[in-house]
């Protein structure tokens, strides 16, 4: 296997079989290439990591990449269902908290924690809005003044 090249911006590594490698910066992975690369070189930016090798930066998130849903896990809470609103804004705090710490696995599963406490609590209280109009229209008398 030969040392990646540069060519017009893309890099490419020719195998031992003298088949193309061509790096795919936005999968971050070789691809196999039906074309050779063209003539044209240039050497700037640092070769990506060999095939085999991985080649996968540790993912990082700052607090606007991983929605912590707090402000609808409050709404929820104040306006349809307090219990599982509470749950919900347990989770969602925990989010910026966990992305500080450098817990970026965390972070994504107490958003998407976050984010189902908060759906749980729309549906219930959407239910119980509608059980209480239910049951309030059932029990309506008519008075009549004569």
């Amino acid at each position: 296997m030969s040392e990646p090249v540069l060519r017009n911006g893309t890099w490419w590594q020719q195998q031992d079989d003298g088949t193309w490698l061509r790096w795919n910066e936005g999968a971050r992975t070789w691809e196999r290439s039906s074309t050779p690369p063209p003539d044209e070189a240039s050497a700037f930016p640092p070769p990506p990591p060999m095939p085999g090798q991985g080649g996968f930066a540790p993912y990082s998130a700052t607090p606007g990449q991983v929605p912590n849903y707090l402000v609808w896990a409050i709404l929820v809470t104040l306006f349809c269902f307090l219990p599982t609103g509470i749950v919900a804004i347990v989770f969602a705090s925990q989010v910026n908290t966990k992305l500080a710490a450098g817990d970026v696995a965390g972070a994504v599963e107490a958003s998407n924690k976050a984010k189902t406490w908060t759906i749980v609590s729309a549906v219930v209280g959407v239910v119980v809005l509608v059980i209480v109009i239910a049951a309030s229209a059932g029990t309506s008398t008519n008075v009549t003044f004569n």
